[in-house]
């Protein structure tokens, strides 16, 4: 079985999203059993606590994020709905951008009812969601945004990512969030091996942040495949593709 890893698309309305008309293409020729989207899939800009107040921060607009999201949808599922026969299941685990919205709504109560997660339609495109913070397993393999760890909780992060992580949490586990590609394997007593792996980003090649601005250069783009999966978390290859290829 192949498992496709697509790592913080962050659709924002400020970029076009033609990126995901080339990933749904990509999909349809690799034709993955499984495609987990590891979050932030949205960017949410309205909701950034980051920059509120600067100049920067001007014109953002709750909706426009919205409508950015579900315009990158339908791009990626295009070329997959006219597919036949090849329907892959979906899984998302949704990221820090998406829980802009639930940061919002706890925030300020009175948005209660007025914005929600499900603006964004992921279960209406197919996914199957797993909240922020939280993993799900697939074939052996834990899937999260982001894991934590220590008594304060805070996000396992490192430039060796991967060794944090299988070091950290001694099982076989993928990630997002930091935008870098990072890998490590590594053998357990019992003879297991494990895998730590993060699986850069899909962002737009001009996509910024502006807390990350002078750290931006480590930005891997592109998607992941893991080859020959089997269910107990071995696979035959890893293959990393640019988003730089996709492009062209």
């Amino acid at each position: 079985m192949n498992l496709m890893i697509i790592g913080d698309p962050h659709a924002h309305p400020d970029y076009d999203n033609s990126r995901f008309t080339a990933l749904g293409k990509l999909i349809v020729k690799e034709r993955p059993e499984v495609i987990v989207c590891i979050g932030d899939m949205a960017d949410m800009p309205s909701l950034s606590s980051y920059d509120k107040g600067t100049k920067g921060f001007e014109g953002r607009r709750y909706k426009k994020d919205v409508n950015a999201v579900i315009d990158a949808q339908k791009k990626m599922f295009e070329p997959i709905r006219k597919a036949k026969g090849y329907k892959p299941k979906l899984h998302m685990t949704l990221g820090n951008h998406e829980d802009r919205i639930t940061r919002a709504v706890n925030s300020s109560p009175e948005l209660e009812g007025t914005i929600s997660i499900n603006d964004l339609q992921y279960e209406e495109f197919g996914w199957k969601l797993t909240p922020f913070k939280r993993c799900v397993s697939i074939k052996g393999i834990t899937f999260s945004h982001y894991f934590t760890s220590g008594v304060a909780g805070r996000p396992i992060s490192s430039v060796h990512i991967g060794h944090a992580l299988v070091t950290k949490l001694h099982c076989s586990a993928v990630q997002g969030h930091s935008h870098l590609y990072n890998h490590s394997e590594q053998t357990r007593p019992d003879g297991q091996k494990i895998f730590g792996l993060s699986v850069g980003c899909y962002s737009h090649p001009k996509y910024t942040e502006s807390w990350c601005q002078d750290t931006e250069y480590q930005w891997w783009r592109g998607i992941i495949i893991l080859e020959g999966l089997d269910n107990e978390g071995y696979y035959n290859g890893i293959r990393a593709i640019t988003q730089r290829s996709m492009l062209k």
